[in-house]
This record gives C-alpha cells, sequence and structure tokens, in this order.
C-alpha cells in the first residue's frame, strides 16, 4: 500500500461525524437567534412581533451570511482531521481482512501527522513474530520498491 492517501472520505464515520456537526451549529444557531431576538423583545417591549423579527433578521443578516461561508470551510477541515484517524483504522482493517484471508500483506506504513502511529509499531511487530512463527503473512520485499526508496 503506498503512503499518498488520494480519497479524504473513507469511511462512514466520517459522514456521521460531518452531520453531527452540522447538526449541533444548527441547533445552537437556533436558539442563538432565538435567544437574541427574545433579548430583543424583552429590551423594545410589546410591539408587532412580525415587524421586530424582520428587523431583528435584517440587522443579523450579515453575521448569517458569514455563517454561510465559514460553515463549509470549517467541515471541511474537521472532515480531514477526522480522516487523520478514520485513515489509518481503514488500513488496518483492511489488512486485518487480507491476513485472516490468507492473503500476504506488507507492513503498515503511515502519513506523518496520522493517528495511531504507536499501533502502527505494535501491528509491524506483530506480523513481524507470526512470520518468525512460521506464518507466511508478509509479502516479500519488492526490489522496484526498494530502489526507489534508497536516496541517489
Amino acid at each position: 500500500m503506498s503512503e499518498d492517501r488520494k480519497k479524504i472520505w473513507v469511511d462512514g464515520f466520517q459522514t456521521k461525524l460531518f452531520i453531527r456537526i452540522g447538526v449541533y451549529w444548527l441547533i445552537y444557531q437556533v436558539a442563538l437567534l432565538n435567544f437574541l431576538f427574545v433579548w430583543r423583545l424583552l429590551k423594545e417591549g410589546a410591539g408587532d412581533p412580525l415587524d421586530q423579527y424582520v428587523r431583528f433578521i435584517q440587522e443579523f443578516f450579515p453575521a448569517l451570511i458569514c455563517f454561510a461561508i465559514v460553515v463549509p470551510i470549517l467541515a471541511w477541515d474537521a472532515v480531514r482531521f477526522a480522516h487523520r484517524l478514520i485513515g489509518p483504522i481503514w488500513r488496518f482493517r483492511k489488512t486485518m481482512q487480507d491476513v485472516s484471508t490468507g492473503q500476504p500483506v506488507r507492513p503498515i506504513k503511515l502519513r506523518q501527522g496520522d493517528f495511531l502511529l504507536e499501533m502502527k509499531d505494535d501491528f509491524n511487530v506483530m506480523l513481524e513474530a507470526l512470520q518468525r512463527q512460521g506464518i507466511p503473512v508478509l509479502k516479500p520485499a519488492d526490489p522496484a520498491q526498494e530502489t526507489k526508496q534508497q536516496p541517489a
């Protein structure tokens, strides 16, 4: 397996996280806007609630536009951040599936900045221990890969 991953969205967990963040943001926005509107009603006193609400929305419209611009950027960052955990978990699962079906595997390599680097080391030690016990789990070294990785 190559160290660089091109796909960012690799697991259903990311979808669930994305939806959860969106729902939390929506709940926060509704609660905040309603609180501010009630605060305004208390401050201004009785009047036409529809007129007061329209004026309230007009005054806070720039903030709503700002949220509409910022939230997709923050959501994309959250998905990319989650990928630093989900990507390695996906690799571990794929490698375990390959081992369980008897397919030889290469030691797991993760990117710098990924989470679970310590688990990768432990997992690769386990693969090497199985190999030493006579259970063929590791693919033989690929000479083409080795020459690519050696400094020129």
